[in-house]
């Protein structure tokens, strides 16, 4: 975990009230858990609803339990997670080099008036390949399909896709264990869930978790920029 974010989540942690709660210290609370959620959009550059999540799997999740969708379509690729929480998915086969294939996306995606929730990961979490997620992006958004991408290994570090819903993990980043995100283009497209997070997820909002994200995702670019130099450094070596 970044110092940096320690010392966001110390000062946080001086707050102890419910962000819910109507009385002034919860009033307090729910300022500064607003303040982390935009602090939290601007670093992304993400425009839209971003719902505090205990991490990128609860995120998932929440997304393919609520979709307003027909049917679920996942690479073969993706973290257990998504497989857990997918059900019945249809399997999109991947190359040689571990991406999926385009051509087999549009035939499952064609002669079918059901609107799909495709699943694709950004990166993934144990071979590092990258997923074209523009190219897939746009044979997804024909009708009225929607793209869920998994960016737990690549937020903070690579722009985030066009995409519907996106999820996201802070100890990915630098970030405290337990927290991530559940990036949302358009609310119309998710079933409410719970009382907090709009209603879209239950459960006491973890304000230190959410401030320390916030901050990691700010420090982002620093070490982002420093790894980059030092793997220059080591391929001229």
């Amino acid at each position: 975990m970044l110092p940096e974010v320690r010392e966001a989540m110390t000062a946080a942690m001086e707050g102890w009230a419910n962000p819910s709660s109507p009385h002034g210290e919860g009033r307090t609370a729910r300022a500064a858990l607003e303040a982390a959620r935009e602090r939290a959009k601007a670093a992304l550059d993400w425009e839209h609803e971003l719902i505090f999540t205990s991490g990128a799997s609860e995120a998932i999740g929440i997304g393919l339990a609520c979709a307003h969708v027909d049917r679920i379509i996942v690479s073969a690729v993706e973290h257990e997670a998504v497989f857990r929480s997918g059900g019945d998915a249809e399997i999109i086969p991947v190359d040689g080099e571990g991406r999926v294939d385009g051509a087999k996306l549009n035939w499952m995606l064609s002669g079918d008036d059901a609107t799909a929730l495709v699943v694709i990961q950004s990166v993934n979490n144990e071979t590092g390949v990258k997923q074209d997620l523009e190219d897939l992006s746009e044979r997804i958004s024909v009708g009225d399909n929607l793209l869920f991408a998994d960016c737990s290994q690549s937020a903070g570090k690579l722009p985030l896709p066009d995409a519907d819903f996106i999820s996201i993990s802070a100890h990915k980043l630098g970030g405290p264990p337990g927290v991530g995100a559940l990036l949302i283009k358009d609310l119309a497209t998710l079933q409410p869930l719970g009382g907090q997070e709009k209603g879209y997820r239950p459960g006491t909002e973890n304000l230190p978790g959410a401030t320390g994200f916030a901050t990691a995702l700010e420090a982002a670019p620093g070490w982002v920029s420093r790894a980059a130099e030092l793997r220059e450094h080591l391929d001229k070596a």
